[in-house]
């Protein structure tokens, strides 16, 4: 939305767009360690940071219902689409530390960013490696702030996602996606001897906090050259649902299993490098931290139990 805005406000026609054009006009600094230029010489940056929260959330909100902006609030959002993805997001430098903004959208009738903040609070509480979260406030609204890992003192680290792991189209080939092949590819590629064990790990924590939205574009690994390391969990977010059972994004198990069942995962744990026994052990850490950390969690997260469109909190983890 934002580059079309800013191309068709230059008089250009956006109606049939080639995708490099938008690799091409969105920001350059990206995730992991790949760009796009029509230059295969000299590089660029495109889109430089330093704009606050409060100017991208702002920005976000105006190019959702299509009012004008000022200059500086169309250079902020300029840099915010090297992040991509459904939703509003963007980086932004706070205190020598690069973090994800996950902005909240107009059209949000649950607060999105507090349910994930509280997911990612969890995740951590049950010994998850994951990505350090702030929750802050800009305007009315919250927005939580997720840090990189895929930036050190010394630049940019590679970073691969799960399809690319798997080897298939992030698109087409996304119902073919697995927990089990995943899990296989860090077994054999992994430099780090407790990935596969941690990527059970998230799929159990996944199905207690009933985040569905695990698709593989949503598993990262960092990759050196010659070995991978997963990357640490950095999108967990609840997703609504009716009726009383849901599958995973991903297959989870050989036979075909995806459904979002604690006891199925344990049964093919096999299937992770893991015996039945220490899978259970898991399951069993993570309910039990769960529920004795809800309360405390979702205090931090500032979710009400009542009022329209707030998440439920006191006595229900799920």
């Amino acid at each position: 939305m934002v580059i079309e805005r800013r191309l068709r406000d230059g008089g250009v026609d956006v109606s049939s767009l080639h995708p490099f054009t938008y690799l091409r006009e969105s920001g350059s600094d990206r995730v992991g360690a790949l760009d796009f230029t029509d230059d295969p010489v000299d590089w660029t940056s495109r889109g430089a940071r330093g704009a606050t929260v409060d100017e991208l959330q702002q920005g976000a909100g105006l190019v959702e219902t299509g009012e004008e902006m000022g200059p500086a609030l169309r250079a902020a959002l300029d840099q915010a689409t090297a992040s991509g993805g459904m939703r509003p997001k963007a980086w932004v430098d706070i205190s020598g530390v690069t973090y994800l903004v996950k902005l909240s959208s107009r059209s949000d009738t649950r607060p999105v960013t507090n349910i994930e903040a509280v997911a990612m609070d969890l995740a951590g509480r049950v010994g998850l490696h994951v990505a350090p979260t702030l929750l802050v406030s800009a305007g009315a609204r919250d927005v939580l702030l997720v840090e990189r890992f895929d930036r050190t003192a010394t630049g940019c680290q590679m970073v691969i996602s799960g399809a690319t792991m798997l080897g298939i189209d992030p698109f087409l080939g996304a119902r073919y996606a697995s927990y089990h092949e995943l899990s296989d590819v860090l077994r054999a590629s992994s430099i780090v001897t407790g990935d596969a064990r941690e990527l059970y790990s998230r799929l159990v924590f996944n199905i207690l906090v009933g985040n569905t939205d695990d698709h593989a574009r949503n598993h990262a690994a960092l990759w050196n050259g010659h070995e991978l390391a997963l990357a640490p969990a950095f999108d967990i977010c609840p997703q609504q649902r009716t009726g009383g059972e849901t599958g995973q994004a991903m297959e989870i198990g050989r036979d075909g299993f995806r459904a979002a069942n604690l006891a199925g995962c344990v049964e093919r744990a096999n299937d992770f490098g893991l015996g039945r026994r220490e899978a259970f052990e898991i399951v069993e850490h993570q309910v039990d931290t769960i529920r004795a950390e809800w309360n405390s969690a979702a205090d931090l997260a500032r979710l009400s139990s009542s009022g329209p469109g707030s998440a439920r909190r006191r006595g229900d983890p799920q």
